[in-house]
Order: structure tokens, then sequence, then C-alpha cells
């Protein structure tokens, strides 16, 4: 659909209940019976005039079984008219419904249909990067925020609407709610739609696509080895505790550690420390002084307390958050699975970003009714440490493997091209290796003897592993501290601010197009007021240029064209590769940073590593973007039965 016509959208929207209020939000529940449908609206346009296609709606007349088969009947109506006739399923958090239709028995069918999604639209034509505002301030993009500014007459529709009483009084109110829901979706969608320019409204499309794969992939969740995460939880249980005791003598406890205020005060008041950076708060405005882990690895170097605290700090919240976290999920979500629930442009450059739980709002729409709860759904998926001990949680569904497929140095292929630099653009052609090539220039030896002896030789194996963080590290103009911080902090790199001097201007010297590409970007950005990605997507950058968020604004328009890109070539692959994953059986479980996860039967994972690779080594670019790649852009596979026993495939 490149043109919005009503003849070819449907608009529909459910409101869920269950056995506790809170249990609305998550449509897993449908499939035990302790949630289900309350009400169920799916509309058409005709030259304007709206056209009730479908609904239902349960209350204490109407048991929830007969309510359940009445709610099939209109959703596989509506799914199946939509498929017949070629129309698109229009919603806003649209995820969510599909997912409450596969719960409901219509996978086959959701898996066919085109979605469509009125915030997706909305963040694709207004998205900016709200670099310093706190989190409560940012733009929420949800319906009843589009109509409270551009339709106020209507604002506040949806309050005295209780969600979750079954007389018919109250779900004859909850209906017609539901009906204007899908009438002020049909504006807002149609509103952006109409916005967006051709190229913009063709990378909206082809994120959409995405939609049944997310909403599949939130409601199944994944498999967690319960035995795995207790035993990676007692290890840092007890890493903490050695901790602790080394601790004990200076006054340090678990309270002290987990409040910045407290630990604050330890510091600079109690041990005399210096204070090496302040933040600034996003919602009070006041100063405090900082204890995060880089100021806690510089202070290391002065007081081996320091180092002490931050192991100590570190090991205590990587329990809770990878460890706890997916064991209080399993209890809670009574299935077996975590929950994360995956959110589509869940950042300004259009990564998918993972919800870890859900807030309890009170009697209102698909919440939970005590205020403030936070509900343990899921773990922080998109954070999750790089480490064999913790991944290896993640399991995989009797009868499934797993399959990996991450775009090769995607960030540094993308720069190349945009740069044009023909030292970049020749290291992305077959049989090259670009951070061997850095760490050869860092370190002054042979870039062919470095590539010859990088698997077995220890003093090569540490010229490219610094090779490669020069590379990805440099890019995207980084000062010289900053650089040494990261390598230290990230990396466990031991670099001094000399040698991340040399590392920039190296860079800068072997990669001279990209500097240029800095400057040229940056100008571009200043003239039109934002920055576009190879596929169209866009990102507004508008500002005062002169003034103390110059430096952020740059970067944005440095970055984003290169990691908005990025974004998009997986929106692209996950478009091509979801009719393939359905006829194997397969379907898409989760994304991290270029990487995309899929379980697949196990009977078919070979060749599905085979096909899956070959479709993304060959996107479409040209029919997609307009665009071809100068350069090879191919993606690398692994396979295993847990996340963290992956091992790479060789074709």
């Amino acid at each position: 659909m490149r043109v919005w016509d009503d003849s070819k959208v449907t608009m529909f929207d459910v409101e869920t209940s269950g056995a506790k209020p809170e249990y609305a939000l998550q449509p897993w529940r449908i499939l035990s019976g302790d949630a289900w449908v309350t009400s169920f609206v799916s509309m058409e346009w005709v030259d304007g005039k709206a056209i009730y296609t479908g609904g239902v709606t349960h209350d204490d007349n109407l048991p929830v079984d007969e309510g359940r088969i009445l709610c099939r009947r209109f959703m596989k109506d509506m799914l199946t008219m939509a498929l017949d006739e070629g129309r698109t399923l229009v919603g806003w958090h649209v995820a969510f419904d599909a997912a409450v239709c596969i719960a409901y028995g219509f996978e086959k069918l959701v898996m066919q249909a085109k979605f469509l999604d009125g915030l997706l639209l909305w963040k694709h034509f207004d998205m900016e990067p709200e670099y310093e505002m706190a989190a409560h301030k940012k733009r929420p993009y949800g319906l009843k925020d589009f109509v409270t500014e551009y339709l106020p007459a209507h604002a506040g529709y949806e309050e005295e609407i209780d969600f979750h009483d079954s007389s018919p009084e109250a779900r004859a109110k909850l209906h017609a709610y539901n009906e204007k829901d899908n009438r002020f979706t049909r504006i807002g969608a149609r509103h952006w739609f109409k916005q967006l320019g051709p190229r913009q409204l063709k990378a909206a499309l082809i994120e959409a696509e995405s939609i049944p794969m997310v909403a599949l992939a939130n409601l199944r969740g994944l498999p967690i080895d319960t035995l795995v995460a207790h035993e990676l939880s007692c290890k840092l249980a007890n890493d903490a505790k050695r901790q602790a005791e080394a601790l004990a003598e200076f006054g340090v406890t678990e309270k002290v550690v987990r409040s910045p205020v407290q630990l604050a005060k330890l510091m600079y008041e109690d041990w005399g420390l210096p204070v090496l950076k302040e933040n600034k708060s996003k919602i009070t405005g006041n100063t405090t002084r900082s204890t995060d882990k880089e100021v806690l690895h510089e202070l290391a170097f002065i007081d081996p307390r320091a180092k002490q605290l931050r192991d100590y700090r570190e090991a205590l919240n990587n329990r809770t958050k990878f460890a706890e976290a997916l064991v209080k999920s399993i209890a809670y979500n009574e299935d077996e699975r975590t929950h994360p629930q995956a959110r589509i442009f869940g950042t300004y450059t259009s990564r998918l970003t993972y919800s870890s739980g859900q807030k309890a709002k009170g009697a209102g729409k698909r919440e939970g009714t005590v205020k403030g709860v936070n509900l343990p759904i899921g773990f922080a998926l998109h954070q999750m440490k790089n480490d064999k001990l913790f991944r290896a949680q993640v399991i995989v569904p009797p009868g499934y493997g797993l399959l990996e497929f991450d775009a090769s140095g995607q960030e540094y292929r993308w720069m190349a091209i945009a740069s044009g630099d023909e030292t970049m653009l020749s290291l992305c052609e077959p049989g090259e290796d670009p951070h061997s090539y850095m760490g050869a220039r860092l370190g002054h030896v042979d870039y062919r003897e470095l590539v010859r002896l990088k698997e077995t030789d220890p003093e090569m194996q540490r010229l490219r592993k610094g090779g490669k963080f020069g590379n990805l590290s440099c890019q995207y103009r980084i000062g010289d501290k900053t650089l040494m911080v990261r390598a230290r902090v990230q990396h466990n790199i031991p670099m001094e601010i000399n040698e991340a001097k040399t590392t920039n201007f190296i860079y800068k010297r072997t990669y001279p197009g990209v500097p240029k590409y800095w400057d040229r970007q940056i100008n571009e950005t200043k003239q039109l007021g934002y920055v576009e990605t190879f596929a169209g997507r866009r990102v507004q950058v508008v500002g005062d240029w002169g003034g103390r968020m110059a430096w952020s604004m740059g970067s944005t328009a440095i970055n984003y064209k290169i990691q908005g890109t990025g974004g998009d070539q997986k929106y692209l692959a996950m478009a091509v590769i979801k009719d393939y994953l359905v006829s194997v059986g397969g379907y898409f479980i989760w994304d991290l940073h270029d990487g995309l996860y899929s379980f697949v039967p196990v009977q078919k994972m070979q060749q599905a590593a085979i096909d899956t690779k070959r479709l993304l080594d060959n996107l479409p670019y040209k029919k997609a973007w307009g665009f071809v790649p100068p350069i090879p852009m191919p993606w690398d596979a692994k396979m295993g039965f847990s996340w963290g026993d992956l091992k790479e495939v060789k074709f």
C-alpha cells in the first residue's frame, strides 16, 4: 500500500481482562484461560463513513467460553477477509492485538496478514533524539497522546471506563470506547501516512512487516534452564560475598553499595577520594557526585577499595538483573517461559528494545490493580551480558534448535559506504580482515603476518583485539579521554591517554575519508534539519548548533546514518526471511545488536542455515531502498541448543 486507500484498510482493536486485572496485558495467559478478550471491534470505511464489520463484548450474561467462540469467529472473519481482499490491518500498539489473535488460534493467518501501526508512522515522521530529557517528559506516541494533541475536543475519552467490570452497562461503555479507538486510530494513522515522503513511507512499511513476527515472539517467550540460572545466581552471590567480607572492616554493606547517595558519602567524605565526575538530575536539576562504573574504574588506580566496590556492585546487579529476574519471571508467568516484550522502534535509531516488566496502574486499560507494582514478566534481553555463563540460561523448546544470523561488520561496512573511504571499502572485500589491518597499523607489524597468526599467537590476538576496538570506537568521532575510559571499563584494555591519542591519530590517518564524512554530514544536517538513512528513514535534528547540545547534535548527524541504516537492514532481513521461517516451521524469537535469532525444528536446522544465509546475503536493497551497496554485505551464521553454546556454521 503506497497510497492511503480506505478500501484497502481495516481498523481493529481488542480490549482484554483476566482472572487478575494485571493479566490483561499478558496474551500468553489467554492460552491457559486466565485472560480473555472483553471487546473486539473491526471497522472499515466506505465513502468516508465507518462500517462496523465485526465485534463482540463479554459481560456477565455471556459465559467466557461462549464469548471466546464468538470472538474467534469475528477474528477469523476479519483476518480471512483481509487476506482475500488484500487489506492491511491497522491499529495502535498493534503487536499486542496481533499477539492476542495468535493466542486465539490464528497464528497462520496472522503471519500471512499485513499490519500497520499508527504509532510507528508517527515516529517515522516526528522522531528526534531527546538527549538529556527525563524519561517522564519524553513523547510517548500513544493513541491518547495523539487525540489530546490533535483532537483536543475528544481528549479524555478513556476516562471513567472500567476495563475489568463485567456488568452489561460497563461492557457497553467499553465497547463504545473500543469503537472510538478504531475511529481515532484511522484519523491518526491516515494523517501520518500522508505526511511521510515516499522513501520514509517505504521504510515504515518494511518495518511494519516485523509486526506479526514480534507478536509471535512476545507471545511464546523464551524457555529458561532454571538449573543454570540458579547456578549462576549462586556464583554471583558468592562473588558478592567475597567482596563484602573484604570490605566489611570499612563499614561497607549491601545497602551502602546499592545506594548512590550512601556510596558517594563513603567514597568522597569518609575515604576522601577525589570527585571525578558530577551528574545533573534530569528531573530535579540537582547535581550529585557520580559513583558509576567509569568513576570506580578510574578510582581503582588510586585506591584498591574502589575496585572491590565496583566488583561487589556488579555481582549484586548482575545477579538481580540477569539471573534472579529470569527465575522470577518463570515463576510469575506460570508457563515455564520468560517474556521480555520487544518494542518495535524502541530507540530513535530504530532498534528493538525489550521490556523486562509491566507497570500495574490501577484499574485502567489492560492493567493491574496495585499501582506502582512492576510485574516481573521478563528480563532486560537487549542488555544481556556477552558471556556464556549468562547466555546459557536461554535454551530452546523441545524439538527446536537456535539459529543466529549476524550482519558481518555491519557498522564498519555502512561507514565505508557512507564515507567512501577507499581503504575501508577495499577491506570489506572477501578475504580481508579490517580489524587485523588496524591492529597491524597500531602495532607496526605486517598485516598479512597478523592475519596468518591471529588464531595462534597471543600477541597477534592482542593486536587484533586492539584493532577491532579502534575500528568500532573511533568511527563515531570520540575524544581521547573517552576512548581511554571506554577501553579500560568496557573492554578491559589497559589503555593510557597517550595510547588513546595514538589510536585516534592512526585511525584518522588510515581512513581519511571518515573525518571528511563527519564534517560533510554535520553540515548537511544543519542545512536540512534531519538525517536520513540509506533506506530513507529520518530523524529530526533541530536546536542550537552553537549551544551546549552542539556535540550531541553533531554525533547524531554522524551516527544515525550508520546505526539507523543498520536497523533498516535488520527490518528488511526480517521481512525477507518471514515466509521462509514459516515454511520450515520456525519462527523469529529475538534480536540483539546486529543479530537475528530464530527457533527452527532440529531436523531442518542445517538446511535452514544454508537457505537463510542465501536470502540474507542477497537482500533486495535495490527494490526496497532504491540503493545498491557497492560492497558485499554478508551474514554469519551460528547454531546450537542454548544461547551460550552457539557454534559458527561453516559454508
